[in-house]
């Protein structure tokens, strides 16, 4: 018996642990190693260049502006997401929490976009933004804002905070799926005390709520500090990175790297963007214990 119970543990454990060997552990070892390496991709030579690499990344990020904005682009997602996208999720699952009429019709349209295909939702956003065949234009001019009007995705001024808009849409759902869900499990008891102690609904949100799902707004922050870091499909699909590289991201300019066959340097800025989104979310995780949770 106790052999059968050994062999079902090994087997039910051989995959993931040869999945996080392979994936994982062999997977970062080789992208250090390649980082140390120059690759010819034509010739297939490989030489062994020490710092060299990662030298030229920050060269490159102190004088090439394609750098310099997915530096900086890569960075301000993390207040896009931490600042905006999820005090507005607070705020939607706060609401839509209050049973209000035709609530769940509003949760449908708010969660739709976290299960269509990102690929989907890009291409119907590039429509609708489109100064030709897009419908954002005509509904400007129609109310009297025809000096609004914009190539959206096309002009320098515009194509970062579009994307980031379509950011906020896309992932809004999720995070207010999840506010809702913490909201669900408060005891009712708590909020018949508030409404005896004639609580508005912003002092509930603000001194009850809140702090009561506080663990779960920690764990969206921090979800949202590290993936700011992998951001690159939504630049990509969007505007390709441009225009100018201005909605260029880290983990974007990695792929075109890579696709130049320039393993060695992709592989070092994958290195330089561990270590710093490591540190910044460890930072972040540390500020976040330090506030005292309310138990219920």
């Amino acid at each position: 018996m106790k052999r059968k119970q050994n062999l079902f543990i090994f087997t039910m454990l051989a995959y993931p642990v040869l999945h996080f060997l392979v994936f994982t552990v062999y997977v970062n070892y080789q992208t250090v190693v390649y980082s140390f390496q120059r690759w010819n991709v034509y010739t297939g030579k490989i030489d062994w260049v020490n710092f060299a690499n990662y030298e030229k990344i920050f060269n490159l990020i102190g004088e090439d502006p394609v750098y310099r904005y997915a530096v900086q682009n890569t960075l301000l997602w993390i207040p896009l997401n931490v600042l905006v996208l999820l005090p507005l999720s607070v705020a939607i699952g706060y609401v839509l929490s209050q049973k209000i009429r035709f609530h769940s019709f509003y949760r449908a349209v708010f969660f739709l976009p976290t299960i269509i295909s990102i690929v989907i939702m890009t291409m119907v956003f590039s429509f609708a933004t489109s100064p030709i065949i897009g419908i954002v234009n005509p509904l400007l001019g129609w109310i009297g804002l025809e000096d609004w009007q914009r190539s959206w995705l096309g002009e320098t001024g515009t194509a970062l905070p579009t994307v980031f808009f379509f950011c906020v849409w896309a992932g809004i759902g999720f995070y207010a799926t999840m506010i809702m869900g913490a909201i669900a499990r408060i005891p009712q008891d708590i909020f018949e005390v508030g409404k005896l102690e004639g609580l508005s609904k912003k002092r509930e949100l603000v001194q009850v709520i809140v702090p009561m799902i506080w663990p779960n707004i920690s764990a969206l922050i921090l979800i949202g500090t590290s993936s700011a870091f992998t951001i690159f499909l939504q630049s990509k699909l969007l505007t390709g990175g441009g225009p100018n590289s201005t909605t260029n991201t880290v983990a974007l300019q990695i792929t075109v790297l890579i696709q130049k066959g320039d393993y060695g340097l992709a592989s070092a800025l994958g290195i330089v963007l561990i270590l710093v989104g490591f540190g910044i979310t460890y930072a972040v995780k540390y500020a976040l214990d330090r506030k005292e949770v309310v138990e219920y």
